[in-house]
């Protein structure tokens, strides 16, 4: 493939990370909102910020498109691995749109809401409470992304292989740091685990961000290779 290619393709993953907090910013308040507002509070912030919202929302469009064509990008190196019959390679690349669908869902949800801020508090509650579920619970579609990414790099016997083993290794560690997602779904009533909490937003929001940095850099390197 085309080295200039590739890398538009490999830029495309800082560029979603960009997006989304470039999104996030303009809500002008801490998003998303706690699980503990009331109607009332939910109601009131979305009427407050309106316009910020929905611009937020927009900008997690762009954020999942950008995601998929990094996930393209994963694939093309991680066919050089598997050959021509490459079963994880499509796993990964599934799952790397499957993962960032809810993306899109949740940007279009936020802005049906923010859209109509003058609706019954508790409709607006019920639409943004869609918006965290869908958000959150979704994670294993991810996880499973990660593993494909783990089995094929640990799977590379070559002399010159295409990975180094610590992509493998990164790809486990955000792999589990993205569980206590699927636990927010359930366990939400737990402060720690409430939308905006540490464990259910923070940490794999942390971990997402950190994972599309390292393996910006694995994928850079090795289309350098390559070429």
């Amino acid at each position: 493939m085309d080295p200039f290619r590739q890398r538009l393709c490999i830029w495309a993953g800082p560029l979603s990370v960009l997006c989304a907090m470039t999104g996030l910013s303009f809500t002008g308040f801490s998003f998303p909102m706690s699980s503990e507002l009331t109607p009332e509070q939910v109601a009131r912030l979305y009427g407050e910020h309106r316009a910020g919202i929905r611009i937020a929302g927009c900008f997690f469009l762009f954020c999942s498109a950008f995601m998929m064509i990094f996930a393209a990008a994963i694939s093309a190196q991680l066919q050089r691995i598997e050959g021509k019959f490459t079963p994880w390679v499509f796993v990964q690349l599934m799952g790397g749109v499957m993962g960032n669908v809810p993306f899109a869902l949740t940007g279009i949800i936020w802005s049906v809401a923010a859209f109509r801020p003058e609706r019954p508090p508790e409709v607006l509650q019920a639409i943004n409470d869609l918006a965290m579920f869908i958000l959150e619970l979704p994670a294993p579609t991810a996880i499973i992304q990660f593993l494909a990414i783990v089995f094929v790099v640990l799977g590379d016997r070559s002399a010159n292989p295409v990975f180094p083993k610590w992509v493998a290794y990164l790809n486990i560690v955000v792999a589990v740091l993205f569980l206590p997602g699927v636990a927010g779904g359930v366990l939400v009533d737990w402060k720690s685990m409430g939308w905006n909490g540490f464990l259910a937003y923070s940490m794999p929001g942390m971990a997402s961000s950190s994972w599309v940095i390292l393996m910006f850099i694995a994928l850079l390197r090795a289309t350098r290779r390559e070429a």
